[in-house]
């Protein structure tokens, strides 16, 4: 049977629309080797944050705890070849620091073909697809 495609939609697509937020050069700057993007959600709770973080701070941390999961350094659940689910600190702009309490949330990161089948890695929330 043969298919007509009728539409896609590549990641430098999803990447210029705002759909992934590209990380790759901070993730080269964590040895990570594949092109690396976040989901909007994920970025999303990055810009939620308090007063005292900056943006660039904790897309450093994601991308850091993605490295330490990646080489085992922390404990993480991976699935198969392709898929880890990693957790991390991530406070929101909720935070009292006067009365500390971390907010651990869970990512998961995917290798997967990029637009020309290259390995390439997309840190999502566990519910994204």
């Amino acid at each position: 049977m043969e298919w007509d495609v009728i539409d896609t939609y590549t990641r430098a697509e999803a990447i210029e629309d705002g759909v992934l937020i590209d990380v790759t050069e901070m993730a080269k700057e964590a040895k990570i080797k594949y092109p690396v993007a976040l989901s909007e959600a994920v970025y999303a709770k990055i810009e939620d944050k308090p007063d005292l973080e900056d943006i660039d701070g904790r897309t450093w941390d994601v991308v850091w705890m993605l490295r330490c999961a990646i080489t085992g350094a922390i404990p993480s659940k991976k699935v198969g070849e392709s898929l880890i689910y990693f957790k991390l600190i991530l406070n929101d702009s909720n935070v009292d620091y006067g009365n500390f309490k971390p907010k651990e949330i869970t990512l998961k990161a995917l290798v997967h073909g990029g637009d020309a089948g290259e390995p390439v890695i997309t840190v999502m929330l566990p519910e994204e697809d």
